[in-house]
């Protein structure tokens, strides 16, 4: 695969988690919070204001412990492509992205061209929606292989 098609697909990723289409989501995060909110709520239930403070212990420590496990370890698309996977791994993962988008480019591309090639390929993404989804598909594939997942 060329050099630049490479480029091409990654600047097109991380064009795309800039905008809506490949955001981190808040859904970890939020999980956290309900992992020490709950306990903290329940023990301030059944204990009042000292059973609050347990349950909010109670609930750090879950998530601490889940923490050390290796849970909730939530890191931005292109930092989890960059830290942890090889060169060759997303070498490979951008060439299965570039396949299924070839289909949708209707012009050759060359060096001169690449800056228009990745606003284009941006655009053709935003009004394609079987192309995002074909994206996220090779995405939660590659990152399931890790144990990671896309949010």
């Amino acid at each position: 695969m060329e050099v630049l098609a490479i480029k091409l697909v990654e600047g097109l990723l991380e064009e795309l988690s800039k905008t809506h289409a490949l955001s981190v989501s808040i859904a970890g995060p939020l999980k956290d919070s309900a992992t020490v909110a709950f306990p903290t709520f329940l023990g301030g239930l059944v204990g009042g204001p000292g059973g609050a403070v347990l349950g909010a212990m109670a609930g750090t420590g879950i998530l601490g412990i889940s923490k050390a496990l290796g849970y909730g370890d939530y890191k931005p698309l292109m930092t989890a492509l960059r830290e942890d996977f090889t060169e060759q791994e997303r070498n490979n993962l951008y060439e299965r992205l570039w396949e299924r988008l070839e289909g949708f480019v209707s012009c050759p591309l060359n060096q001169a061209m690449s800056y228009s090639a990745l606003t284009a390929l941006s655009k053709t993404v935003e009004q394609n929606p079987e192309v995002m989804e074909n994206i996220q598909n090779e995405l939660k594939e590659a990152l399931g292989k890790k144990n990671m997942g896309l949010c």
